[in-house]
């Protein structure tokens, strides 16, 4: 049977993250231990009032004493985690409950993977199917629907190139997470530097065909907001440049060049141009120009 923690860094909708709690609940052939963590949410005491009426010792409900901010508490998420394997999933996501039997079922064959991630599928506010631009290009991006095994720099050159992963839906290896330290600045790209600085400890990044979660992807969310104002971008940009320099100095030549050139994201910058041009936005147009074009 699969042992697993499960973290979700909270801040929001406290019917999504009920469900979300729910579909952690419904894991067969899984030993599961949840923690949620909650980013000082304004009707916090009333969300872990509803949690602790489940009634179910499983479950570990955690407030911070301030707010960290979503790359901040993300990382506090896995500072918590206590088991071998562990999941930081979104709190509007949904594990199907086959999560855990798909994460051993590869283990088996993978078993020093360092990241594992099983089937994805996008859903939206409704749950219904769900397949907008950014998606299209991920599975453009990634390796496919088959099983596949990346190696370290390998993985990292296609991830920099172009972030096809769904990182909440991502199984790490604690003993490679557990002494990372904190990237400030990072909130728009705090998922993929925590894949890079796992990738850079060893192990492999596996990839599933099963489906086992579902991400949810909302159509006016936190990403597409800040892109539109260019604050994306400027942290993106600080990131890929921060990167760059790490992976010289590892020797991993190929990865560095291609946080250099990072082309899904100057791409992406193009993208979000025209809104921010029609909204008025000449700060926002000006941010966007520099990410695509320096």
């Amino acid at each position: 049977m699969m042992e697993l923690d499960v973290l979700i860094p909270y801040y929001g909708d406290p019917d999504y993250l009920m469900r979300a709690v729910h579909s952690v609940r419904a894991l067969v052939d899984t030993d599961w231990r949840l923690v949620i963590v909650e980013d000082c949410y304004p009707d916090g005491p009333a969300v872990e009032k509803r949690i602790a009426e489940l009634g179910d010792d499983r479950i570990v409900y955690h407030r911070n004493e301030s707010n960290l901010g979503t790359a901040g508490n993300h990382f506090r998420c896995v500072q918590l985690a206590e088991r071998e394997r562990f999941v930081v999933m979104g709190a509007d996501d949904l594990l199907l409950p086959n999560y855990g039997s798909q994460l051993a079922e590869l283990l088996e064959r993978y078993p020093d993977a360092a990241l594992v991630q099983p089937g994805v599928r996008v859903i939206d506010e409704t749950d219904q199917p769900f397949l907008p631009l950014p998606d299209r290009v991920k599975a453009l991006a990634g390796p496919g629907k088959k099983e596949t095994e990346l190696l370290g720099e390998a993985a990292a050159v296609s991830l920099l190139r172009g972030n096809w992963l769904y990182t909440p839906a991502i199984t790490y290896r604690r003993d490679l997470t557990a002494h990372l330290p904190f990237r400030a600045g990072t909130d728009a790209v705090h998922d993929l530097g925590l894949v890079v600085d796992v990738l850079l400890q060893g192990g492999s990044l596996v990839i599933g065909e099963e489906p086992a979660f579902q991400y949810r992807r909302h159509r006016a969310g936190h990403s597409s907001s800040a892109a539109k104002t260019g604050q994306r971008f400027e942290q993106e940009r600080d990131y890929f440049t921060q990167i760059e320099a790490e992976l010289r100095e590892r020797g991993w030549h190929q990865a560095a060049r291609a946080a250099k050139r990072r082309l899904f994201s100057r791409l992406n910058a193009l993208t979000q141009l025209p809104g921010a041009v029609a909204s008025g936005q000449g700060a926002a147009v000006r941010t966007l120009l520099g990410h695509a074009l320096r």
